[in-house]
């Protein structure tokens, strides 16, 4: 009996200990968590510059940074539209991998 009473308490003092220890980290590990969004990812609005040109319904390369982080996406030139190399854009929106852009100097003629 004496021995079935300790093992009991043994393990009500582990289990107690072992919520305290959780308690505690969990604390600890999730104070500086960011989780991530999917808006936080999405390129839309970014301004960014053409590395690749493209002319007229042809496909080329902008480079943007994102958090600190430069990335490059595909984008169509409209029809018409002309994207040299070095031109500063916006883009408009992504659809399926292919960002659809405009002439950043275009939007500041606007305002």
């Amino acid at each position: 009996m004496k021995i079935l009473a300790v093992v009991l308490i043994c393990t009500v003092v582990a289990l107690l200990l072992g919520c305290l220890m959780y308690a505690v980290l969990d604390r600890v590990m999730t104070r500086y968590d960011n989780s991530m969004n999917e808006m936080d990812y999405d390129p839309t609005g970014q301004l960014g510059y053409i590395s690749i040109s493209a002319v007229d319904g042809a496909v080329g390369e902008m480079k943007y940074v994102l958090h600190g982080t430069m990335r490059s996406i595909g984008v169509r030139a409209e029809t018409g539209q002309q994207l040299a190399k070095g031109d500063r854009v916006i883009i408009l929106k992504v659809k399926k991998g292919m960002a659809s852009v405009t002439l950043f100097e275009r939007e500041i003629e606007q305002l």
